[in-house]
């Protein structure tokens, strides 16, 4: 029993994480300008956060583009679902890797479409490839932790 406890917070762990991650890269519409700042300063690395491809709240930008956004929201999504529900990657087995990369063709052809001039892309189609790359992502690298830390732990890990 104590070893199940111990798999379930490293999901509370990996949640809390996540969506901490999540709500900061959306906090600054509401700091003040200094702080709106240090916040941006800590995403730079990851996001070109250009404006016009950023969610405005009250005229001002979160830290993050539209399909990083998407992603880190992906991110939360894909480890409550894992943690809630019955593993598909179990089932999946050595076809899990296929569906992991299948999630990045959506985010590939929405991020090519517009460099080749194909098509043209939105906020909308940025944010929901994100989600998606992000939930797979998410789920697939959670089941995996879980799987591990309830292995270690004697348990047999998730279904």
């Amino acid at each position: 029993m104590v070893d199940a406890r111990g798999t379930r917070l490293v999901w509370y762990g990996l949640l809390a994480v996540t969506s901490g991650v999540f709500v900061l890269a959306m906090l600054p519409p509401v700091l003040s300008a200094s702080l709106q700042g240090v916040v941006r300063e800590g995403f730079a690395p990851v996001c070109h956060q250009l404006p016009g491809r950023s969610l405005h709240v009250g005229g001002v930008p979160v830290a993050l583009c539209d399909r990083c956004s998407g992603m880190y929201a992906g991110l939360v999504v894909g480890v409550a679902g894992t943690g809630w529900g019955h593993s598909l990657w179990a089932t999946l087995g050595p076809y899990s890797r296929y569906a992991l990369l299948g999630a990045l063709v959506p985010l590939g052809l929405d991020w090519m479409g517009p460099l080749l001039s194909l098509w043209g892309n939105g906020p909308v189609s940025r944010a929901l490839t994100g989600l998606l790359f992000g939930s797979v992502a998410a789920s697939y690298v959670t089941a995996q932790l879980l799987h591990r830390k309830a292995r270690a732990s004697g348990t047999g890990g998730p279904d």
